[in-house]
């Protein structure tokens, strides 16, 4: 096979060998890759089997088409440090928890080779994790708009242990949002989340158990029609799962247009509230969703630890436009 730019594969192909797991067969078709680095490719959804991500240890069957695409330029390995200033919560000998502002990207990927949360990490510590040198120190994720606490790992050993927390469901999150509608006092919302097909940047909720498991419980703060804000406690970890969950109820986040609740979403109200809906909007300018807090186990000294991260200003100031009205 041959890269059509600078070392980056794009394409699809039907699998012709039968009950055999995807790493195996992946490496045998692109044998100029190792067997670590393929499964790595897997693992961060860079191969895919109708829209949806798929393990190493999958078996494949006969005609299965897979699209893959990937790059196996050194470019993506550089993290240029940069001088970023980050707002450090907290910080000892093993991690550091960080309230990510929003705009701010976590680690480069997409295009993206500079200005996110990893190239300040470069500049400002000089002991990060390296099991993925192209994330140093980062143990999860959140959406480039969504501000809040974030864990980063100094050592591979606290990045291993903390995973290991995340992956046995152990971390306790709760996250803040402001939403459209008046939502119930309190609720779960479970259900399957797998990859739009029409959308690969999207994801979608369903029921017949195709996707991955997903949970999040609410409760509601307090209404403020037409919205309310609300907070929530996911116990699973999927990648836009509380945006593809509050749309799913007809709740979508605030200023979330790719789960419909862009500003379109105000012909859905009353035209009394037309001119308040356009001022928070343009005020707001984000997706409403705040990483609140994250509690842990440390990893060396095993006690509880929990992090907050204050409100941002832009929220505090829309509540109060809302109180006021």
């Amino acid at each position: 096979m041959e890269s059509n730019q600078e070392g980056l594969y794009e394409g699809s192909f039907k699998v012709d060998q039968e009950n055999i797991r995807a790493d195996i067969f992946l490496q045998n078709k692109f044998n100029f890759i190792s067997r670590t680095k393929i499964k790595e490719y897997i693992n961060k959804n860079h191969f895919l089997i109708k829209g949806s991500p798929i393990k190493p240890s999958y078996i494949l069957k006969i005609d299965e088409k897979i699209d893959y695409n990937f790059s196996t330029s050194n470019k993506e390995n550089i993290i240029i440090p940069e001088e970023i200033p980050l707002d450090i919560i907290f910080e000892d000998d093993y991690l550091i928890a960080i309230n990510k502002p929003t705009g701010l990207v976590v680690h480069p990927g997409s295009g993206i080779s500079n200005g996110t949360l990893v190239n300040g990490l470069a500049y400002h510590f000089s002991k990060l994790s390296s099991l993925n040198h192209q994330r140093p120190g980062i143990v999860h994720r959140l959406d480039k708009e969504t501000s809040g606490i974030i864990l980063i790992a100094k050592d591979d050993r606290t990045h291993a242990k903390l995973s290991k927390q995340f992956e046995d469901r152990k971390v306790k999150k709760i996250y803040r949002a402001i939403v459209w509608g008046k939502t119930d006092d309190s609720g779960s919302i479970k259900g399957y989340i797998n990859r739009d097909r029409k959308h690969r940047t999207k994801f979608v909720l369903n029921l017949n158990e195709k996707g991955k498991m997903s949970e999040t419980s609410y409760k509601k703060i307090e209404a403020y029609p037409p919205l309310s804000y609300i907070e929530l406690y996911p116990k699973t970890g999927r990648t836009h799962q509380i945006r593809v969950h509050l749309k799913s109820i007809s709740h979508p986040i605030m200023c979330d247009s790719t789960y419909g609740g862009g500003k379109t979403k105000i012909k859905s109200f009353h035209m009394k509230y037309n001119s308040l809906l356009k001022l928070i909007i343009k005020t707001l300018n984000r997706v409403a969703l705040h990483a609140y807090s994250i509690e842990i186990e440390h990893p060396k000294t095993l006690k509880k630890m929990k992090f907050t991260a204050p409100i941002p200003k832009d929220f505090v100031y829309i509540i109060k436009i809302l109180e006021e009205s």
